[in-house]
């Protein structure tokens, strides 16, 4: 009896894990400057191990595993694969060829201590086990690499889906960028001021007219406070020189009038 309750449950669970339908969704979104985990493969999806470079994949050997449920027990299945070193194959063409199977976003499988789903295939030497067909209900989660994540979301989640017959990937808001702005900020034109027309003056320029010529008239006070004292106090000192001048004339005119008379008068007598 225990036994068979042991056994239902784990169907239960692994019913949990289990792709809806038979449709898988493949390679995902991608998205520059972010990272693609998974934690919890669901039972149905389809993996290949990816040999390093300057190794190839054993001849008659598959390298494609996949997350089953075998009664209960929910685990990758187990191939014989492996990598060897390809002599006939240089650096440069083995580089050139796994540069152009890699994925944009490789996905990385990292742990999990969930049950019901499949966690990292067991490890092969110079291979790297990655996930190539998803079941529907699959979710990957993204997020942006340090010194990319300057604008929220800097996180998000991506669902294999099915619907009306379609099986696609959920839409993401995400963008990862170390540009702060919003898009908004970055697109808004910048204003040109046309100083052609006096109408095109910007509003700052008329308290600096004010102030400039508050400035000016003050200096012109100041000036004629100190200058016109000066001008009328010497205008003032060249009548008196006037006048004084005058006076010495007339003085010496009178003088020499009257030594003019007094010499008449003694010449007169005289006589």
């Amino acid at each position: 009896m225990e036994l068979v309750f042991l056994l239902l449950w784990g169907m239960l669970r692994s019913g949990e894990a289990t792709g809806h339908g038979n449709g898988k969704c493949f390679a995902p979104h991608y998205i520059e400057f972010a990272e693609i985990t998974i934690d919890r493969v669901m039972v149905g999806s389809k993996g290949r191990y990816m040999c390093e470079d300057g190794y190839q994949r054993k001849a008659g050997e598959s390298n494609l595993i996949v997350c089953n449920n075998d009664t209960g027990l929910i685990h990758w299945t187990t191939k014989n694969t492996g990598c060897t070193w390809d002599s006939g194959v240089t650096s440069q063409q083995s580089k050139g060829k796994q540069q152009s199977s890699a994925p944009k976003n490789p996905v990385t499988i990292v742990p999990s201590d969930t049950a019901g789903y499949c966690g990292i295939p067991s490890p092969v030497e110079h291979a790297t086990p990655r996930v190539t067909h998803y079941a529907v209900g699959q979710e990957l989660h993204y997020k942006c690499l340090s010194g990319y994540d300057a604008r929220p979301p800097t996180s998000a989640i991506s669902t294999c889906k099915e619907e009306h017959g379609k099986i696609f990937w959920t839409k993401l808001s995400l963008r990862c960028t170390n540009d702060s702005k919003s898009g908004e900020e970055m697109t808004q034109p910048i204003p040109i001021t046309d100083t052609s027309e006096p109408s095109h003056v910007p509003p700052v320029m008329f308290p600096v007219t004010v102030a400039v010529s508050t400035v000016f008239s003050i200096i012109f006070i100041i000036l004629g406070w100190i200058i016109i004292p000066k001008l009328w106090r010497r205008r003032s000192f060249t009548e008196e020189v006037k006048i004084e001048k005058t006076k010495s004339i007339l003085i010496t005119a009178a003088r020499v009038e009257m030594e003019s008379e007094a010499e008449a008068h003694r010449l007169k007598s005289n006589m």
